[in-house]
């Protein structure tokens, strides 16, 4: 079976490992080379002489336009939540969506007070305020549910429970399950420290 993610780094070199993850489900990682990782999994581009499997593909071997459309097959959601400052929380959660299926707009209200309330610990105004005025939690919420909004069969997070304190650590352990009912047969994968 082909890795759902996968990533061996440049041969010889010590301080990485090799990731290799083939079943579906909720995976937590520790590694060495988690920042090698990240950075070719949000570029789709491993660096030179190392190889990014993502959902079977070998992503040094796609052109570009496979590239691309695996993009939207996958999620992420950094540990600062990677919101764009200049726009509000409702904003960042649905530009995703806006671009790609607009028709989905009048519908994603309700989706987005359900993940809301399922999840829980944020503010009514949340998605009225800019990312500056976001607790950490609130700007990883919202990353979170813009990824989850576009159904990826891949689900990478990164140190979720990092600089937060013990209620919201609680909540950020079910973000997992919150995903896995949304994308059943998705796969979630937290990147921890």
């Amino acid at each position: 079976m082909s890795a759902l993610l996968g990533y061996e780094p440049v041969p010889g070199e010590e301080t990485s490992e090799r990731i290799w993850l083939e079943a579906p489900g909720t995976h937590r990682l520790a590694t060495n080379c988690r920042q090698e990782l990240l950075a070719a999994f949000s570029d789709m581009r491993p660096r030179q002489g190392a190889r990014l499997y993502v959902l079977g593909a070998d992503v040094g071997e796609l052109p570009e336009r496979e590239r691309v459309a695996l993009l939207g097959r996958v999620g992420f959601v950094p540990a600062h939540g990677g919101l764009i400052s200049s726009l509000n929380g409702w904003e960042n959660v649905t530009l995703p969506v806006a671009y790609h299926s607009p028709q989905r707009l009048p519908r994603l209200q309700d989706e987005v007070q359900e993940m809301m309330d399922d999840l829980g610990g944020v503010d009514d105004d949340l998605l009225a305020r800019l990312p500056e005025e976001m607790t950490l939690y609130e700007k990883r919420l919202c990353a979170y549910m813009r990824s989850v909004l576009e159904k990826p069969r891949l689900m990478v997070v990164e140190s979720l429970a990092l600089g937060l304190g013990p209620t919201k650590r609680r909540r950020t352990a079910r973000f997992a399950d919150a995903y896995h009912a949304r994308c059943p047969g998705g796969t979630y994968v937290q990147l921890d420290e």
